[in-house]
Formats: C-alpha cells, sequence, structure tokens
C-alpha cells in the first residue's frame, strides 16, 4: 500500500523565492529529496527571505529528512518551526508545524501521540479558518485509523478531508485523498466503490501532471485486480510499471514484482511466482522495507504449501512471522495482529499436515501428535507458560515426531518386538526431526522438544543421555504427555489402557519423568473423565478444536 502524507502550504514571496518553492515541490513530486532539502535550507539561512516563508520553509525541510529516513533531523527542525511559529504569534504557521510533527511520530510508530498532536493541530487550524489543513489534518487522521485496522473510522476522516478539497478547489489534493478513500474501500472489500476512487484520482493526477502519485496510484490499483481475480488487466499494469521501472529506481518496483508472484501463485505457476517473489524479496532488503519483506515471506510460504514443500514453507511462515513481530513492536503497520493471527493458524495448520503426513504410516498411532500436544499445552499452561510461548511450545508438540520419516513403515507397523538394528533406526528419529528443520530459527524450545522428548530423568534416554534438569524442561513436559498417550491408545503390539493403569506404570517408572510434572500431569488426568469433558481416549477431536 502506497500513501504519501502531505504537508505542502504556499508561500508569498517575491518571483525568485517563489520559483525557488516550485522547484523545490518540482523535486519532491519527482523523489528528489536531497534537492529539496537543499533549497530549503537556503529559503531558512535566507536573511531576505520573509519570516512566514521561513517558517514554511522549516516545516517542508522537516517533511524532506522524512522522507529521506532522518527522522531525529526532522523532529529538530518542527521543533523549531513550532517554537518560532508561536513567537511570532502565528496560529496557522503553529497548525501548520504541529501537523508535520505528527506525521513525524507517526512515522516513528507512536500513533497515539500522533494522533494527539493532530488533534491539537486541528483546533489551532480551525482558530486560524485555514479549511485547507483542516483537511490535510482530517487525511492525516484517517491515516492514523487505517494504521489502528479502524478502517471505518479511517474512510470517514478521508471523507471529511475529501469534502474540504473538493469545496476548496483543491484538485491534487482531493485526487491524492480519493487514493486514500480507495485504499479504505479495498480494505472493506468493497471492490466497485474502491475502483470509482481510483478512477476519479488517476484522471485528476493525470490532469495535475502529478507523474509519482499517478505511478503510485497505478501500484495500488494492481491489487484491486488481483482481489478482483482480474488477472489479465493485473499482469498488463505490472509490465507497463515494470518498463518504468527499468528505466529509474522507481521506489515501488519490490511491490510490482510481488504482485506479478501472487498472479503466478494464483495460475498455478510456482516457478514464475518463487522466482518473482525472490526477487521482490531482495528488492526489499536493499531498500530496508520491513513490511514489503514480511509479506513477500507470507506470499512464499504460500507457494510453497501449494507445492507440499512443508520445510521452505515453515522458514518463510517463520521469516514473515519474526517480521511481523518487529514491525509490531515498532506500531508501524496496519493490521500486524490480524496478520499474525492468520500466520499462527497456517502455521498449526501445516505442523498438523506435516504430523498427519507421518502419522498415515502408522495406523496405530493417527491423532498421536495433536493428542500429545494437548496434553502437553495442559501441563505447561499449568507449569506457568503465556499464550505466546504455549503457541510454539504447540507447534513443537505437534512437530515432535517429524524424524519418523526416516523410518521404514513397516517398523513402525510391525506388531512384535523390534529387531536391534529396527531399534537403532526407531531411535534416530529425534535426531533425524531435527535434520530436517536445522535451517529454520524457531523460537522457544521447538528445537529441544524435537531432539530431546526421548530423555529419561535418571540419564538413561537418547539422544543425548541428559539427566534430570539437564533436560530441557519443554522437553519434560513432552515426555510425560508422549507416553502417556502411548500407553492409552491402541498400537501395534497391544490395546489401549485405562487412566488408572497407565498412571501405575508411570508412577513405577520414577526414573523416566521429571517427578513434579508427572503427578501435576496425572492429577489433572484423573479428573478428566468428568461430565463435560471427553476422555483421554476421545481427546483427538477435544484437541484440534483447542485454542492454543
Amino acid at each position: 500500500m502506497i500513501n504519501r502524507p502531505t504537508v505542502e502550504l504556499k508561500a508569498v514571496e517575491s518571483t525568485t523565492v517563489r520559483e525557488s518553492i516550485d522547484l523545490a515541490k518540482k523535486a519532491e513530486r519527482e523523489g528528489r529529496w536531497a534537492d529539496a532539502c537543499a533549497v530549503y535550507e537556503t529559503l531558512v539561512r535566507d536573511p531576505h527571505t520573509q519570516p512566514d516563508t521561513r517558517l514554511a520553509a522549516l516545516r517542508w525541510l522537516g517533511r524532506a529528512y522524512l522522507e529521506q529516513g532522518n527522522r531525529g533531523a526532522a523532529l529538530d527542525v518542527l521543533e523549531l518551526a513550532v517554537t518560532s511559529a508561536d513567537i511570532c504569534g502565528s496560529p496557522p504557521a503553529v497548525a501548520q508545524a504541529l501537523n508535520v510533527v505528527g506525521i513525524a511520530y507517526q512515522v516513528g510508530g507512536d500513533l497515539d501521540q500522533a494522533a494527539a498532536i493532530y488533534a491539537a493541530a486541528r483546533a489551532k487550524a480551525e482558530v486560524a479558518g485555514d479549511g485547507a489543513l483542516i483537511a490535510m489534518i482530517d487525511q492525516n487522521l484517517g491515516t492514523v485509523a487505517m494504521i489502528r485496522g479502524d478502517i471505518r473510522a479511517a474512510l470517514e476522516a478521508f471523507r471529511l478531508s475529501h469534502l474540504g478539497y473538493q469545496t476548496l478547489g483543491m484538485r491534487n489534493h482531493e485526487a491524492q485523498i480519493l487514493n486514500n478513500i480507495a485504499l479504505a474501500y479495498m480494505e472493506l472489500g468493497e471492490l466497485s466503490d474502491a475502483e470509482m476512487a481510483y478512477n476519479e484520482a488517476a484522471r485528476a493526477f493525470e490532469e495535475e501532471g502529478d507523474r509519482a502519485r499517478q505511478l503510485d496510484l497505478a501500484v495500488n490499483k494492481v491489487q484491486l485486480y488481483i482481489a478482483a481475480r482480474r488477472f489479465d488487466e493485473a499482469l498488463v499494469q505490472c509490465d507497463e510499471l515494470l518498463e518504468v521501472a527499468a528505466k529509474e529506481q522507481a521506489p515501488w518496483r519490490g511491490e510490482v514484482h510481488r504482485h506479478v508472484g501472487v498472479i503466478a501463485r494464483e495460475r498455478g505457476d510456482y516457478a514464475k511466482a518463487t522466482d518473482s517473489l525472490l526477487r521482490a524479496e531482495d528488492l526489499a532488503i536493499d531498500s530496508g522495507d520491513l513490511l514489503l519483506r514480511a509479506d513477500v515471506a507470507e506470499q512464499l510460504a504460500e507457494v510453497y504449501w501449494a507445492q507440499k514443500r512443508h520445510r521452505d514453507m515453515l522458514h518463510s511462515l517463520n521469516e514473515s512471522h519474526s517480521l511481523y513481530s518487529q514491525l509490531k513492536a515498532q506500531h508501524r503497520v496496519a493490521q500486524v495482529d490480524k496478520r499474525n493471527d492468520a500466520l499462527e493458524s497456517r502455521f498449526l495448520e501445516m505442523a498438523k499436515q506435516w504430523g498427519n503426513s507421518i502419522e498415515s504410516k502408522d495406523r496405530y498411532t493417527q491423532g498421536h501428535c495433536e493428542r500429545v500436544a494437548f496434553f502437553a499445552c495442559v501441563l505447561a499452561e499449568t507449569a506457568g507458560f503465556n499464550s505466546r510461548s504455549l503457541f510454539w511450545f504447540r507447534i513443537g508438540a505437534l512437530l515432535h515426531d517429524i524424524g519418523k520419516i526416516i523410518v521404514p513403515t513397516e517398523v513402525l507397523n510391525k506388531p512384535g518386538k523390534l529387531t536391534d538394528e529396527e531399534w537403532s533406526i526407531m531411535k534416530r528419529h529425534p535426531e533425524a526431526g531435527l535434520e530436517l528443520v536445522a535451517d529454520i530459527d524457531f523460537p522457544g524450545d521447538i528445537r529441544a522438544i524435537i531432539r530431546n522428548h526421548h530423555e529419561r530423568w535418571d540419564g538413561a534416554g537418547y539422544p543425548d543421555g541428559l539427566k534430570g534438569d539437564e533436560i530441557p524442561y519443554a522437553a519434560r513436559i513432552l515426555c510425560v504427555a508422549d507416553v502417556y498417550d502411548a500407553l492409552t491408545t491402541t498400537r501395534s503390539y497391544r490395546p489401549g489402557l485405562t487412566h488408572a493403569r497407565a498412571a501405575e506404570i508411570m508412577r513405577s517408572s520414577a526414573g523416566q519423568f521429571d517427578p513434579e510434572l508427572l503427578e501435576t500431569f496425572l492429577t489433572w488426568a484423573a479428573t478428566a473423565d468428568i461430565p463435560g469433558r471427553p476422555t483421554p481416549q476421545r481427546l483427538a477431536i477435544f484437541a484440534s478444536s483447542h485454542a492454543a
């Protein structure tokens, strides 16, 4: 989503100064922010420039610093602009400077502070009777609402802004707000309204000769075509944009390659989808665009999902989740919580599918991974795991047996005792599982769960022979849940046991489990069969619907 805040103001000055301002504004439209800065710095230092123009130049300079990513310098300049305007006793100049300060805080992710400053700026603008500034601030308030995910509030603010610009006959500004209105309609799924707003904005930008914003809008409109599954139109627009990008370093190149990748994925051309998305990823890394990187990683995960490339999908999902978490910490993007929730659902879906693909080899263990995940999460929550830790713990529990992919089906389903050679193969599954996820930077204790869930409290387990507290806590929890499920479900070599018999066996094998965790779990499991709750033998259904 491309959206450029606007903080322009016309100053009354000599012909020379007006020409300088026009040159700077032209540089802005063409994205040459360093050139614009040079002009504004000259105006600020020129003692012959009128005071109102110097105040405006300070604001414009602050905005130009923001566009170049220098937020610290921007805030320093803008603080001077507010102070100077206040000393001059100019409410309009104070309001205008405050508005740009609000933009600086918005860019920095402090949305509460930005909204408060915008409100103060709007109050000053109303006192000054500055309709253009009021419309501009309404636009910025709408942008804050979009970032917070309150799309209806954003649309209301954008409409107020549009009405203001329309009443004042400010065609270019009206077009910019129409672009924002279209984006809001897109988020609401109201595609026909979005297209009408885009088309009207495009006509206005063309009339004004604002090429930079014409191109921004064209990039945004591709997203509309994709949402409406109008892929041919989307590709035509992408090809035209990439032709332009080949001649200049357009900031939206990565976004266009991402669109091409999504279209290819939707059409089943996974090779092209992967190539385009990886190109978008390279451009996002080069430009430092974390949001685009997160989105591209998420889209790559969908490509891998369609191809059942579970390992690659896990890697991309994990990268996307990590990047969105960084963005959330910085409060920089809209609907990060929604995207994280969707990603976590996909993680769970993927983990279940991978677990099920393993269990499909063993006709006696269907549902084992989900039941173990449920049992283990109950114990982990009792032990004090928070919701975030529980989420990743459950992923690890669902994946704890992925290494059994290396175990031949005839060994998994053998009704009798395993030979020494067969047992040696079976004992390799924790290490094999860890090898499968070796290049995935999982948070939490997932690696420990996969590798160490067959360790024993007395040190006689495998693969590392860890003892007591040397065994990772998460793996100790998983061990209890894993053995309990193994005992209470039917296996190739015996029928499932009752809770009482399973508890008796586990307590008699005291050297296998963390004693405290064992008693905590068995105490809970003893009452799991009360009215309204399923028995351990029916927990596959319960585990599937239980939220981590």
